[in-house]
């Protein structure tokens, strides 16, 4: 279908295609791309459509790109907006399903988990303010800082090697782009998310502002400053259901003789819900950053230049949560509905503040020394802090004192139905649930997690006769280093009644609660009862003899753990050029050693634990080559072939042992993995491009044959003794290497800026299909219920099955109007160490944004968008089928206004 569309629009535009094709250059010629018409003006979202094929066109690796309009806009309002609309690209939201996920973070290339995706800014890396991932959160870099966005498909020696699936490399604005001596870019947005202000507090006004100025000055004009500051303020609150849990275990099977299991084989065969949660969040988050850059040309073969950016973002989040959970062997059980006859309720709030900087200062230079010879350096310090305060309070129904577990009671007990997969729970005592005052203290919770990062970069590259105008023989020689240290560090302090006086003297919820008492999706007959924070800690203060400390040893140490990284790396590279033909091959030599400090248990029973240090390292070989042949008219093949690496990240090499206790008394194990090795992967990439004079035509076929790909493990796991405890339902975490793994796909974009036959109409258009998997281990318990040694999985972890784009945008005169379409297929969230019927899904999802601009006057744009147009919501779903929901997560739509003022200087 988008073939013949585009067939049928290269011919509607063909009369001006040949006139643009018939003053080009030799193709593969850059210089000429947009020189084809000089009388016309290009504006708007057609200039950055055009500006992203030119750079992929002077590209000497294949990649896709987003890039900035005529005065400097990106055509999204952020930068994971725009970077979802690049062909191959796919974007998720948070790894924590009890954190608010109505905004997409990170970015996936190709499929591959944004784990093993390098972000850098103009190549450099830069520090995680996360421990889970490496490098920046995209949401968090601000569009103001953006000339454009790359995502970096194929790479050479040059590049570092973590790059599985590619790189998201951000180009920042330059005071040489050309777009004069002097200018001045003003954004300022107000919106309305008509989520927000549903609950406790008022949203207020949304908020997107940035200003960008450029100058250039000196006698020859030799010298430029860029300078961009941006500021954001988003409100919104959701309300949610989890009833499959984290790891998929609200949803569990029964033996006939009533007895837990996970696996449907030994069971009636009908899945049951076992942990409700219902979460309602109220988010505020604000975004604060600045860049500047100082560059220097005193003529075309020397330049200077020195960038500091900084990057500041609040996320003060506070979730109020309705668990329900059962005990005993469910009654009257159909496909459809059941009965327990006891169970427990619990109200609860979370506040759970967390504010992450980021900062980055690096030199670059560039000097010709004539005779082809050219030296590029680099050298960087980034450094990334991230501070969360988590504070947990619990009211339940029948807490047990002197410890966070609770009873179960007959009141409490339910009927369930479920509906198109969702669980609907009624209550034995509706009243009862609705009593403030059936309700007691279970704990109180004050969790502080410090995150500090710092990277240094250094990168000296010599290149002979290698610059893009070059022909023959050429080479880059170069070396590399990155040292990153990571340290991270949690203080967690949990109370809860000494005895059952001292619950009489805390006393129920009553007293603590805010007047509002909104619906929950699960428990129709019950609501939330919104705990008030402050109320709830003055009570604290005023009782605090009633309460005692438990033993928090295992979280205070075992999470803690600090990680040294020191990669040094050279390469070499042969080039060899004609107008026709360019083919480079090269060799990476890349060492990792790496220094470990974490504390580890004394005994199985980790009541103490002692330092202790680990050093690791690995090294490889890489080769990679690319060549690409012009084939004339606009058009060439390209092929590539490289031997990527995928690091583990942060956590997972940290030998960690954290604990969890449940309020049902679940014991929940991550561990970490000492032996755990870097992904591998052979890349082997084949692409056809058609550059026409008013678009582009791609074709492009990967595939990536992966050995030990990383994935989390969760399995069921015996009886284990915990601080004098004997637990027996525990669940292990751990990351693993699965035997392989493998990913292909097929990318199709088709991109034109003017159609003859509709002046001001155009579109881009793109469809990536993905078709992966990997080997998992199955573990004892699997193996035991009939399952096999290892499984295939229905996809790599993150990957999507489909990708698809569209943006037709129209302009004429003062007006332009575009709409975009953005839709990522089915993807594995998750896959369980014992069971398939507990892997995760994330369904496919849309979103609709659209977008209008009216010139008021030269230089200034009323600017009007709604984004999720749709109120499209992110849904993950488990079982046989899929028919079982795990995770519901409501998104609003907003709704923006405002205007962007470009004078003339």
């Amino acid at each position: 279908m988008l073939l013949t569309l585009a067939a049928g629009t290269m011919l509607a535009g063909m009369p001006a295609q040949a006139q643009e094709q018939a003053g080009a250059s030799v193709p593969g010629d850059a210089s000429t791309q947009d020189s084809d018409q000089p009388d016309i003006v290009v504006t708007g979202f057609r200039a950055s459509q055009r500006s992203a094929t030119k750079a992929k066109r002077d590209a000497a690796v294949i990649l896709d790109s987003v890039a900035q309009d005529d005065v400097g806009r990106l055509p999204d309002l952020n930068i994971v907006e725009a970077s979802r609309r690049i062909t191959g690209v796919s974007v998720v939201g948070g790894a924590d399903a009890t954190k608010n996920r109505d905004i997409y973070q990170r970015a996936t290339i190709r499929g591959l988990d944004p784990r093993y995706n390098l972000v850098t800014i103009d190549g450099i890396p830069l520090a995680s303010p996360d421990w889970v991932y490496r490098g920046a959160r995209l949401e968090m870099l601000p569009a103001s800082l953006v000339s454009r966005i790359e995502a970096i498909k194929s790479v050479t020696a040059q590049y570092d090697p973590h790059a599985l699936g590619g790189q998201i490399n951000i180009v920042s604005k330059s005071a040489f782009d050309g777009r004069g001596d002097r200018s001045l870019v003003l954004n300022a947005n107000a919106g309305d998310n008509d989520t927000a202000g549903k609950l406790v507090r008022g949203g207020g006004v949304t908020i997107r502002t940035d200003a960008t100025a450029a100058a250039r000055f000196g006698a020859n004009r030799e010298f430029g400053v860029v300078a961009s500051a941006e500021y954001q303020r988003l409100p919104s609150t959701a309300r949610a259901e989890l009833p499959g849990d984290s790891n998929g275990a609200g949803w569990s099977y029964f033996t006939a003789r009533g007895a837990r299991t996970p696996f449907a084989a030994p069971s009636t065969g009908y899945p049951v819900p076992v942990r409700n949660q219902d979460y309602f969040f109220e988010n505020m988050r604000t975004r604060l950053s600045g860049n500047l850059k100082l560059e220097w040309r005193p003529d075309d073969a020397t330049a200077l230049a020195l960038f500091g950016g900084y990057y500041h973002d609040t996320d003060t989040e506070t979730r109020y949560e309705l668990l329900t959970v059962p005990t005993g062997a469910p009654t009257d059980v159909t496909p459809t509905s059941g009965r327990f006859a006891r169970g427990d309720l619990q109200q609860g709030l979370t506040y759970q503040p967390v504010t992450r900087d980021t900062w980055l200062v690096d030199a670059k230079g560039h000097h010709d020394f004539g005779g082809g010879v050219v030296l590029d350096t680099t050298l960087a310090r980034s450094q990334a802090t991230y501070r969360e305060l988590r504070e947990m309070i619990k009211y339940d129904t029948n807490p047990q004192p002197g410890n966070a577990t609770a009873g179960y009671l007959p009141a409490f007990g339910y009927a369930y139905r479920i509906v198109h997969g969702r669980p609907r729970l009624t209550l034995n005592d509706s009243a009862a649930a609705n009593n403030p005052d059936s309700y007691r203290a279970l704990y109180y919770r004050s969790i502080d997690r410090d995150l500090d990062s710092t990277v240094d970069y250094a990168k000296v590259n010599l290149g002979i006769n290698a610059a893009a105008a070059d022909r023959g023989f050429g080479a880059n020689i170069g070396v590399a280093a990155t040292r990153t240290d990571l340290a991270y560090d949690q203080r967690y302090a949990e109370y809860v009644p000494a005895d059952a006086a001292g619950q009489t003297t805390i006393g129920s919820a009553r007293g603590l609660l805010y007047d509002q008492r909104p619906g929950a999706y699960m428990t129709p007959d019950v609501p939330y009862l919104l705990i008030d924070r402050q109320a709830a800690w003055q009570r604290f203060a005023a009782t605090r003899s009633a309460f005692v400390a438990t033993n928090q040893i295992a979280n205070n140490a075992a999470d803690d753990f600090r990680d040294l990284e020191t990669t040094k790396a050279a390469y070499a590279q042969a080039l060899f050029r004609t107008d026709r033909f360019d083919v480079q091959a090269g060799v990476r030599y890349d060492d990792t050693r790496l220094v470990v400090d974490t504390n580890q248990p004394t005994s199985t029973a980790a009541t103490a634990y002692r330092a202790v240090r680990r050093t690791t390292g690995y090294a490889y070989w890489l080769p990679s080559g690319l060549a690409t042949y012009q084939l004339g008219d606009g058009m060439r093949l390209r092929a590539g072939v490289s031997k990527t690496i995928g690091r583990p990240d942060y956590s997972q090499y940290a030998v960690r042992n954290t604990f969890g206790v449940g309020t049902d008394g679940t014991l929940t194990i991550s561990t970490g993995n000492p032996d755990l090795k870097p992904r591998e992967a052979w890349n082997y990439d084949l692409s056809y491009e058609w550059y026409l004079g008013a678009g582009m035509i791609s074709v492009a076929a990967f595939t990536k044959d992966i050995r030990n790909e990383i994935f989390t493990s969760s399995q069921q796991g015996p009886a284990t003794l915990f601080q004098g405890v004997t637990y027996q339902t525990v669940f292990v975490n751990t990351p693993r290497n699965a035997a392989s793994a493998r990913v292909k796909g097929l990318e199709v974009g088709y991109t034109i800026d003017r159609v003859a036959a509709v002046p001001g109409l155009g579109f881009n258009a793109n469809v990536t299909l993905l078709d992966g998997s990997y080997r998992q281990p199955v573990s004892a318990a699997g193996r035991a219920a009939g399952l096999p040694a290892t499984r295939r999985t229905s996809g790599l972890i993150q990957q999507p099955d489909y990708i698809a784009n569209l943006t037709v945008f129209y302009a004429t005169g003062p007006v332009e109007l575009r709409g975009s379409y953005n839709r990522i297929g089915r993807a594995l969230q998750s896959a369980d160490g014992d069971t398939p019927l507990r892997d995760l899904y994330q369904e496919p999802r849309q979103q609709v944004d659209v977008q209008a601009r009216f010139a008021v006057r030269d230089g200034l744009d009323l600017v009007g968008q709604v984004q999720n147009l749709t109120k499209e919501a992110f849904v993950v779903r488990q079982g046989r089928r899929r028919e079982d929901v795990n995770y519901f997560f409501p998104v609003g739509r907003t709704f923006w206004l405002g205007l962007s003022w470009t004078p003339k200087l």
